[in-house]
């Protein structure tokens, strides 16, 4: 009921006399005076529930914007990130890219460097070729020289150390009657220096044994300037002492090493090349044989390998001869 009702009724109403009436009156008029504001309230709270519900709207759609917001700050995130990943990559890749050019640049310059080595290859080779030239000139002479001068040292070596025949005669002694015993000498009445070599099977004095002693010795010295002369290790090497010469076993020498770690018995090292007593004549076979052995592999060193090895100084005398031979080949 609005306020134009409640006038319009009090112009109709009848009115009352007394103060029944008047109270009557004013508690209508208060009653659509409160009926009024009630409507008023009523519409003030429809208009502030509307209000309010456009207010929680708004808040819902900003709350959905907001996460949309959120979502798309993530996503951008992610996608500045995978960005900066391949801005990365991107950047490894040019390196990368940068580098495979400075490689090919570097082996354009080798391939270029090459081709201009390649290109001075001919001169060098045309030079070095001069170049071999006199160096093997240079070369033939000097082998000239030393041939020359080996075969010079090998005549003053049979001139110093005079290797021949002597009386067969000689080779012969007398016994108690008178009568010519041959000695058996196995080598065939061979001397170096006029002392005979007898074999260790005919010694039966301590004169021959003393003049083979000697005998060998020089042949030990004649066969150790030989092995200096041509450079040629000898297999087993001799030890030249005069009439106490010797000859080396070198795998003897490595067993005895051993044997003195094993305690095991040890090889001979050194064969006298001397008997002082009968027990030694075995020895002075294996001395003999290992020094012929020498000269024979001296003597193959020049070509000469049908060698009998029983015929010690017309061996050494060979030898000799091949190496003053030698220098006729230049």
């Amino acid at each position: 009921m609005t306020t134009l009702d409640a006038q319009h009724r009090s112009d109709v109403a009848p009115t009352a006399e007394g103060p029944v009436a008047a109270y009557s009156t004013s508690v209508l008029l208060q009653l659509c005076t409160l009926e009024a504001k009630l409507a008023e309230s009523r519409e003030t709270t429809r208009q502030a529930r509307i209000s309010m519900e456009d207010s929680l709207r708004r808040a819902r759609r900003v709350q959905r914007l907001r996460q949309q917001v959120g979502a798309t700050t993530d996503h951008i995130e992610e996608l500045r990130r995978r960005l900066g990943q391949q801005a990365r990559r991107v950047e490894a890749a040019s390196n990368a890219v940068e580098a495979l050019a400075e490689r090919k640049a570097a082996a354009q310059e080798r391939v270029l460097e090459a081709e201009r080595a390649l290109q001075r290859i001919p001169e060098q080779i045309s030079s070095s070729v001069i170049k071999l030239r006199q160096d093997r000139i240079i070369l033939e002479d000097l082998r000239a020289m030393l041939a020359r001068q080996r075969a010079v040292v090998a005549r003053q070596l049979l001139f110093v150390f005079p290797i021949d025949i002597g009386d067969i005669s000689k080779n012969e002694e007398r016994d108690g009657d008178g009568e010519a015993i041959a000695r058996g000498d196995a080598y065939g009445g061979w001397s170096i220096c006029g002392l005979r070599v007898i074999g260790p099977d005919s010694v039966r004095r301590w004169q021959d044994s003393e003049e083979t002693a000697a005998a060998l010795g020089l042949v030990a010295r004649v066969v150790d300037a030989v092995s200096r002369l041509v450079c040629t290790p000898l297999r087993f090497p001799v030890v030249p002492r005069g009439s106490r010469s010797t000859v080396c076993n070198p795998m003897a020498k490595a067993a005895m090493a051993l044997s003195a770690v094993t305690s095991q018995s040890a090889a001979v090292a050194e064969w006298p090349l001397y008997m002082l007593r009968a027990n030694d004549r075995p020895r002075l076979h294996m001395a003999v044989r290992l020094l012929s052995v020498c000269i024979e592999q001296c003597l193959c060193q020049h070509g000469i390998v049908d060698v009998d090895r029983h015929q010690l100084l017309p061996n050494l005398v060979q030898l000799l001869l091949a190496i003053e031979g030698c220098s006729f080949a230049y």
